[in-house]
């Protein structure tokens, strides 16, 4: 078994995972997680941890030290996570991104730009186009403040993209489950986002491609130091190859998982069909089996003060119920 924890409001992106027969795959929320005292034994992955608030977060990493110390499989140390800015930064750091990031006090080189806004913590995509200079970079930051955009979440990100093919962008997507990496679907868009993709927008040519990276994980050793930087044990890598480089965009610990029903390109039906089919094998490797006694989580301080904390700073009258 293994038990996927989100928060309450996105635990729906892991559905294709819970419905297939060949894996015994749940889900629990961290509301009812804060709340339980036992849990069955399985493999345990924390994600969607960006989304949680800075005490909801620190309990959940004491939890997850308790389950490891009674020898539950765990994936994704909570302490161990990075904002969306720690992130970049860190990859920069290491030489494994060419490209930067800054919060919106800072300063950026001229050398960086173009460069555009988005926000640390939500999954929106950028705020703006790309931004040229100085002065268009402090009016666009004044807009989004104007608009309600907090200060502290908008971050400057220099721009790091170039088409495969004249109008056409690429994102290339692998996930890491425990030690296994495998490759993803792409998304082509005529953008220099390519966030979704549009439909129709990539040639036979690229399906073939997409083809061969999911069945031959030719990207592998590519996105593998970004995993590493990261100390990230599931999630899925967004990047792409700038001058032969390959540039991480994020890291999504609770990304969603859609499936391809119709398509013109039957090439790229198949891609879907066996990057699932290496999904599921890649996560029976580390399914745990549910026998034997329950791990227990005590009454202990990361409980209590989760709860005094959540009272407190969120005028809760009544104890919340068990979902």
């Amino acid at each position: 078994m293994i038990i996927l924890f989100t928060t309450r409001t996105h635990n729906t992106t892991h559905r294709i995972l819970e419905k297939h027969p060949g894996i015994d795959f749940r889900w629990m929320s961290y509301e009812r997680l804060l709340r339980t005292r036992s849990l069955r034994r399985a493999t345990y992955i924390f994600s969607d941890l960006d989304r949680l608030h800075f005490w909801d977060l620190e309990c959940i990493a004491n939890i997850y030290r308790v389950l490891r110390e009674q020898g539950a499989r765990v994936l994704n140390d909570p302490a161990l996570h990075r904002s969306r800015y720690q992130f970049l930064r860190h990859l920069n750091a290491k030489g494994i991104n060419d490209f930067n990031v800054w919060m919106a006090d800072e300063t950026p080189p001229l050398s960086a730009y173009p460069v555009f806004l988005r926000t640390d913590s939500a999954h929106r995509g950028p705020l703006t186009e790309l931004i040229q200079d100085p002065d268009a970079l402090e009016t666009a930051i004044e807009q989004q403040l104007r608009r309600g955009t907090p200060r502290r979440e908008l971050l400057i990100v220099q721009y790091a993209a170039e088409p495969i093919q004249p109008g056409l962008y690429r994102k290339l997507s692998a996930y890491r489950i425990a030690d296994r990496i495998i490759g993803a679907p792409c998304a082509h868009q005529p953008d220099w986002v390519a966030k979704y993709g549009r439909r129709g927008a990539a040639t036979e040519e690229l399906y073939q491609e997409e083809y061969r990276m999911i069945t031959e994980q030719t990207h592998v050793q590519a996105i593998q130091p970004a995993f590493e930087a990261s100390q990230i044990e599931y999630g899925r890598a967004d990047f792409a190859f700038v001058q032969g480089r390959p540039q991480t965009y994020e890291i999504n610990t609770n990304p969603t998982f859609r499936t391809l029903k119709t398509h013109p390109s039957r090439i790229r039906l198949e891609a879907f069909d066996r990057f699932l089919d290496n999904l599921v094998d890649a996560l029976s490797r580390v399914d745990t089996p549910s026998r034997g006694p329950r791990y227990t989580i005590p009454d202990a301080r990361s409980w209590k003060t989760w709860i005094g904390d959540l009272y407190r700073t969120r005028n809760i009258s009544r104890w919340p119920r068990t979902p």
